[in-house]
C-alpha cells in the first residue's frame, strides 16, 4: 500500500468512525461539519509533513484524502438519516479543499521547496 493510499484510508476510518458517533452522539452529530472537516485538514497536513514532497504530490494527496472520505462519509450519513442528499456535492467540496489545504501547510512547514520535476 502506497503512503498515499494510507493516508487516505486513515482520514477514510476517522470520517466513518465520526459518522457512525454521531449517530449515538447528539454532542458529536452537532459538530459534524466541523470534524468532517477538521479530519482530512489534520491528517492532510500528516501527510505533507511526515516527507519532503512536492507540491504537486502534496496537492494530489490532501485533495484525495479530503474527497474520499468526505464522499464516503457522507454517502453513509445520508443512508442513516443524517441529512439530504443535497449535502454531498458541498461537504465533499468543502472537506476536499481542507484537505489540499492541510497538506499545503504540511508541506510548507516542511520547507516547501521540492519542485515537481524533482519528484
Amino acid at each position: 500500500m502506497t503512503r498515499q493510499r494510507r493516508y487516505v484510508l486513515i482520514a477514510l476510518i476517522l470520517q466513518l468512525a465520526m459518522v457512525l458517533t454521531s449517530q449515538a452522539s447528539s454532542a458529536v452529530a452537532n459538530l459534524s461539519g466541523l470534524f468532517g472537516m477538521g479530519i482530512p485538514l489534520v491528517v492532510g497536513w500528516f501527510y505533507a509533513v511526515r516527507r519532503g514532497l512536492s507540491l504537486k504530490e502534496a496537492s494530489t494527496g490532501g485533495v484525495l484524502i479530503g474527497a474520499v472520505g468526505a464522499a464516503i462519509g457522507l454517502v453513509v450519513a445520508i443512508a442513516l438519516g443524517g441529512g439530504s442528499w443535497s449535502l454531498l456535492p458541498l461537504g465533499t467540496a468543502a472537506s476536499t479543499f481542507t484537505g489540499w489545504l492541510g497538506a499545503f501547510l504540511g508541506w510548507t512547514v516542511k520547507g516547501g521547496r521540492k519542485t515537481g520535476a524533482e519528484g
